[in-house]
Order: C-alpha cells, then sequence, then structure tokens
C-alpha cells in the first residue's frame, strides 16, 4: 500500500488535479470572505457552471471513437450506479435509525448521494482528459443516475411530493429537458451513430469552431471549485464544527460509503457478476465519493426538514473531501493490485 501512495502522490496528473482544487476552493473562500465576489456574484457563476461549462462537458465526454468495450461497460455501469445509490441509501437509513424514521431516511440520503456533477466529473477531467478519455464517458454515464436519485426519487422524499401521472410528464420534463441532459444526450446519439455518420464528430468535422465546445468544458473544473470555496466562504463554522450528527453524517458519506463500495465491488469483480477496468473502478468509487450533494441540502430548506442538519453535514462533507478524494484515489490503487487481479 505504501507503494502505492508513492505512485499515486507522484504521478503529475493525480497533483496537478488535487493540488489545483485546493488552491481554487482556497481562492474561493477568500474572495468570498474579503467580500471580494459578493453574494450576488454566486449566482452567475452557479448559472455560467449548470447552462453552459457543464452540458459542454457532458457532450465532449462523448467525442470519442466508439468503442463497443468501453460503452458495453458504461451502460453495465449506469445499472451498478442504481443499485449502489439503493444500497447506500438503505446502509444509511440504518446507521442512522436512532434518529427516528423521517430523519434516517433523509440521513440515507445524505450518506448516498453526492455532488457528482460539480465534484467528481471536474476532478476525473482534470487527472485524465487527454490520457484516458473514457473515464469521461463512464463518469458522464454515473452522472445520470445521480440525477435520476436528485430529482426524482430524494425530491418526492424530502418533500413529500409524488409523481402521479397528472405531472409525471412536467417531471420528466424538469429532469431531461435541461442544458447538462440534452447535452449528454446529444453526445451519446453521436458516439453511437458516428460509424455511419461520421460528419456528426464536430471534433474532427468542424475542429476550429468545436474547439469553444471544449474550451467551455475544461472550465468546469476551475469554476466548480471556485464556487465551492465561495459557498464555503459563505459559511459559519463554528455551529456546524460543533454539531456531532453532521459529523457522523460526513465521514459516513466521504468514508464509509465509498469503502464499503469498494468491497462490494470487489466481490462483484471476484464472483464474475461484474468484471472492472481499473479506470471503471476509479470512475465509479471517485463518482461516489464526491461530498454530500448541495441540491439535497436546498431541497431540505425549502421543505423546512432537517435544514440546519443538510447544511452542516455538508458543509463538513465539502472540506472533508480534501482528504477523503485523494485517499479514495490511493485505496482503488491499491486494492485493485489486492482484490481485483
Amino acid at each position: 500500500m505504501l507503494e502505492t501512495f508513492e505512485l499515486v502522490f507522484t504521478d503529475p496528473h493525480f497533483l496537478s488535479a488535487f493540488l489545483q482544487t485546493v488552491i481554487i476552493i482556497f481562492l474561493g473562500f477568500i474572495f468570498r470572505r474579503k467580500n471580494l465576489v459578493g453574494s450576488e456574484g454566486k449566482p452567475v457563476l452557479t448559472t455560467l457552471v449548470w447552462k453552459l461549462s457543464v452540458p459542454c462537458f457532458a457532450f465532449n465526454a462523448f467525442m470519442q471513437d466508439f468503442d463497443p468495450v468501453s460503452f458495453s461497460a458504461s451502460i453495465k455501469l449506469l445499472f451498478l450506479a442504481v443499485f449502489f445509490y439503493i444500497f447506500l441509501i438503505f446502509l444509511g437509513r440504518f446507521v442512522f435509525s436512532r434518529l427516528g424514521k423521517e430523519s434516517a431516511v433523509i440521513a440515507g440520503l445524505f450518506v448516498a448521494i453526492g455532488q457528482t456533477t460539480l465534484f467528481s466529473m471536474p476532478i476525473l477531467q482534470s487527472i485524465y482528459e487527454g490520457t484516458n478519455p473514457e473515464v469521461l464517458l463512464y463518469i458522464s454515464t454515473v452522472s445520470i443516475v445521480f440525477r435520476i436519485f436528485v430529482y426524482i426519487i430524494s425530491f418526492s422524499i424530502i418533500t413529500g411530493e409524488k409523481i402521479e401521472p397528472r405531472n409525471f410528464g412536467a417531471s420528466l420534463k424538469k429532469i431531461f429537458l435541461t442544458p447538462i441532459m440534452i447535452g449528454m444526450f446529444l453526445g451519446i446519439a453521436v458516439f453511437l451513430l458516428q460509424n455511419k455518420m461520421p460528419f456528426l464528430r464536430l471534433d474532427k468535422s468542424l475542429p476550429i469552431p468545436y474547439m469553444t465546445v471544449k474550451s467551455l468544458a475544461q472550465l468546469l473544473s476551475p469554476l466548480t471549485m471556485f464556487l465551492i470555496g465561495l459557498t464555503i466562504g459563505e459559511a459559519r463554522f463554528e455551529e456546524s464544527l460543533k454539531d456531532r450528527t453532521a459529523w457522523l453524517i460526513a465521514l459516513c458519506r466521504n468514508f464509509l460509503a465509498p469503502v464499503v463500495l469498494l468491497f462490494v465491488s470487489a466481490l462483484l469483480h471476484r464472483t464474475g457478476l461484474f468484471k472492472f477496468t481499473i479506470l471503471s473502478l476509479i470512475s465509479i468509487i471517485i463518482g461516489f465519493s464526491a461530498p454530500i450533494s448541495v441540491t439535497l441540502s436546498v431541497m431540505c430548506l425549502q421543505a423546512k426538514k432537517e435544514e440546519v442538519l443538510s447544511s452542516r453535514a455538508c458543509l463538513i462533507s465539502t472540506l472533508l473531501t480534501i482528504i477523503s478524494l485523494p485517499l479514495m484515489f490511493v485505496l482503488c490503487h491499491g486494492f485493485w493490485n489486492w482484490l481485483f487481479i
């Protein structure tokens, strides 16, 4: 394991991604604390991320030559991600059963659902773009499941609103007719049809104008890290750091959940139920190593359910990610040689 630590922490791609994350989050924190970016600046950055950068990233992730093996692996990862989310929700509910039924269910969501789009995707982009682009394909596939569990499952559980036939169409529209999902589905269409219609590969057929899409996609990592720093800069640390339940939820989200999934993945691999590569393993484990989703905290605030706990746990979880995410990256490499090969 020590050799794995040395290997990972001397890897220039990982080091640059990790240091970039820490530095830009810190800059965002300082800019907000010093009011160099006011409260009105955060919504502007959020719009840039959600409406431009993430959709371009989602589309660009599929701009690679069609590989039946990678495509098959991404489809399998999609179904595996569904299983992992359900498994972690029930695990979290069991761990926090002492809080009472309703609170335990919400805690289960906190344990299961992290900021895949705003954390895992840009981190993996920083590490693997240009070297192993199939990782971006895998994490984009996982993010489809993430959005379904956030905007359908979590919304229904936290708010108590059920998706009924009369509002089913509106609910689907809210989830799928968004810039992110549109960009992702267009990318999937190009990926699948490129051999028959090669002109759809805009990165090849129109490389010069397509550089705009690539540039906006590359903004994802610095913009999201700076945005996270701004969010931390707005927080009240004293009360949050004294909340033991918030700490326990954050520790479960950042450490327990991905470690459990790593061993479950090893079991699936060993039994032949799911065959991983090191890249598909890293994609899904890092995808589940992100801090608690801010969207869940917003839903709790709107529904007036565990609003204080959710915001505190979200803050602590985000801070812990600076330690937990590189640790999970190391564990994936270390356990790969021990449990998967």
